[in-house]
């Protein structure tokens, strides 16, 4: 149990200590771990916008799909009553409001399920509607035919 006994010099210079080999292999692997990511991470780095680039187009692409999927979309109908037959582009609105054709003043009411077509004057005065039978449906596509072509 004896103390061990630090050694002064006279002039209060301490002796200079060795430092242990392990702690600077550890900083020399550090400083090379160090060095090794620096490339990587400068080639990662361009990665990451691109990868928040490509959510937010992602994310865009479903937004889009997801709208188009939603909102109704206009057809073709081939009408009939009494032998005269007619092609009007029907829009059904946004869940049954604001339905119209592109080429009538009039208010139609259709019942596609029962392929008949009521065209009113006045939606509140049901003596001004005339019922139409419906032939034909075609869908976006050629709505938007019909459209440019007229």
């Amino acid at each position: 149990m004896s103390n061990k006994i630090k050694k002064q010099s006279l002039l209060g210079k301490t002796p200079q200590r060795k430092k242990p080999a392990a702690s600077t292999n550890k900083r020399k692997a550090t400083s090379q771990t160090r060095a090794a990511p620096q490339p990587t991470s400068s080639a990662v780095s361009p990665e990451l916008p691109v990868t928040k680039k490509s959510r937010t187009g992602l994310i865009a692409a479903i937004v889009v799909v997801c709208t188009i999927l939603i909102i109704p979309k206009p057809q073709l109908l081939t009408y009939e009553k009494l032998g005269l037959v007619t092609q009007s582009v029907y829009w059904p609105g946004v869940f049954g409001y604001g339905a119209m054709l592109f080429d009538s003043n009039l208010q139609p009411n259709a019942d596609l399920a029962r392929n008949s077509l009521y065209l009113c004057q006045n939606n509140k005065q049901p003596e001004t509607c005339h019922k139409y039978r419906v032939t034909e449906q075609a869908g976006f596509f050629s709505a938007l035919n019909k459209l440019i072509l007229d």
